[in-house]
This record gives structure tokens, C-alpha cells and sequence, in this order.
């Protein structure tokens, strides 16, 4: 303290502002922590559900000169354990939120019905479904409910039939990708 007190009252300032932060972080932290707990469960449980009702396809390796790894992500989901450590979950930790889900290549092998779990996740920014192997399931128009969603790949993942018109109402969306799907253009249907 010496030293900073022999540079000058802003450098004192500054000192004195950093160890404020430092304390709001703890003090954000123990807020955050409480909420968190109610958040993991419910959130770990909808993912849980959603892993359940996909069986691991080994053959769906797409190891290309590109340097895609395939593996099953979802191994590493345990109940009981924070659903934002798990391989391909991203969280907002502050709002306790799921914000982004990289299912990418990860030997998902099944059927996206309607009420999927997946689709109960409203604050998704980012979902990556690529390199799957959906069993032809039809695009749900409820992916049109993620009015977060920055980021949507469902390139090579078998979908079939029309992109629902709800789609387009996804305002935020900066990237969308539907390659090597089975898909026409969008439905008449608003």
C-alpha cells in the first residue's frame, strides 16, 4: 500500500475501485448461487430427457479431411450434476439460463418430435444439430419459439419435409444452416 499511496491519489482510486469489484463479484457470486441450484435441476432435467430419447449410433462418424470429431457428447451428462459443465451446454451463469446447445456430430441417432425438451429451452442464442441422423423427422414449427436464436445449424442431420413459416419470425437470427437435409422451401402457412 505504500507503494500506491508514493504514486498519487489516482492510482489510490484505481486500487481502491478494483477491491470494490472484487467484493461485488463475491457478492454476485453468493446471489447467483442460490437460484442456480433451482436452475440446474429443472434445466438438467429437460436435457436429460432429451438425451433419453436418442440411442448412440457409432456409425455416424464424420471424420472428414475437415477435421470433424464425432463422439457422443452426451456421455459426459450425469444427473445430479450441473447441466453447464457438460460437453456441448453453454450457460449465461447471472440469468441461469441454457444459451447454447452443440449437438454437432455428437452419433445422435432418433426422431425431434413436437414436444421435444429440446424445444422448452426458450433462451437458446445458438443450437447446433449438425451431423446427426434425425430418422427424417420433420422441422418442428416451435423452432420458430427461440426468439433468442442467433445461430441455428441443421446441416446434414436428415430433416425432411418443408422449413415451417416460423422460422422466418426468428428476428435475431444471424446464420441458419439446412444444407444436406431433405427440406423444400418454406411452408405457405404463417
Amino acid at each position: 500500500m505504500q507503494v500506491v499511496q508514493m504514486l498519487g491519489s489516482r492510482r489510490t482510486t484505481i486500487l481502491a475501485l478494483d477491491i470494490e469489484l472484487q467484493d461485488m463479484a463475491r457478492l454476485t457470486y453468493k446471489y447467483s448461487s442460490i437460484p442456480t441450484h433451482i436452475f440446474m435441476t429443472t434445466r438438467s432435467a429437460a436435457l436429460i430427457q432429451f438425451k433419453s430419447s436418442f440411442t448412440i449410433d457409432e456409425s455416424l462418424t464424420w471424420d472428414y479431411d475437415a477435421g470433424i470429431n464425432s463422439y457422443a457428447k452426451t456421455d459426459s451428462w450425469k444427473e445430479g450434476t450441473d447441466c453447464c459443465s457438460w460437453d456441448g451446454v453453454t450457460c449465461d451463469i447471472i440469468k441461469c439460463h441454457v444459451i447454447g446447445l452443440d449437438f454437432s456430430c455428437s452419433l445422435l441417432y432418433g426422431s425431434i418430435h413436437s414436444n421435444s425438451s429440446l424445444l422448452h429451452l426458450p433462451h437458446l442464442q445458438k443450437l447446433n444439430l449438425a451431423f446427426n441422423n434425425f430418422n427424417a423427422s420433420k422441422m418442428s414449427s416451435k423452432f420458430g419459439e427461440f426468439t433468442s436464436l442467433v445461430y441455428l445449424n441443421l446441416s446434414n442431420s436428415y430433416f425432411l419435409g418443408q422449413v415451417p413459416s416460423q422460422v422466418s419470425h426468428l428476428s435475431k437470427l444471424v446464420s441458419l444452416d439446412l444444407s444436406g437435409n431433405y427440406l423444400q422451401t418454406f411452408d405457405k402457412h404463417s
